[in-house]
């Protein structure tokens, strides 16, 4: 094998041909839109849409929709499984659980059983 590059430029970094034909492009791009066009990304656009209250109100609760995914995380459910004994007190299973249980703070009565358990 040849050994560490040594020249060349980075992975990763645009080449001559791509730089150029994105500043042509946005050359193009400017000169069309001139003093119309938005200079900003996607989420900006949107953020200044439904800020804008001159806008009709579907269309800045639409793009309030666009961009809510872009400023507030998702929530997710979380399933909990909580096994555990706290001083005195020991976690009952869900499946175990009856009045009985719930009434006193040891637990069931010795040799009862659960409703439903024989």
């Amino acid at each position: 094998m040849y050994g560490a590059k040594t020249g060349g430029r980075k992975k990763g970094s645009r080449n001559r041909k791509t730089v150029a034909r994105e500043t042509a492009v946005a050359e193009v791009v400017e000169e069309a839109l001139a003093e119309h066009g938005f200079k900003g990304d996607a989420h900006a656009f949107l953020t200044a849409v439904y800020k804008d209250q001159q806008q009709p109100l579907v269309m800045r609760i639409d793009a309030a929709k666009a961009a809510i995914g872009y400023e507030k995380p998702k929530l997710t459910s979380l399933d909990a499984n909580i096994d555990a004994t706290v001083g005195n007190y020991t976690a009952i299973p869900v499946e175990q659980r009856d009045s009985d249980a719930l009434a006193s703070p040891t637990g069931p009565a010795v040799g009862s059983h659960p409703a439903g358990h024989s």
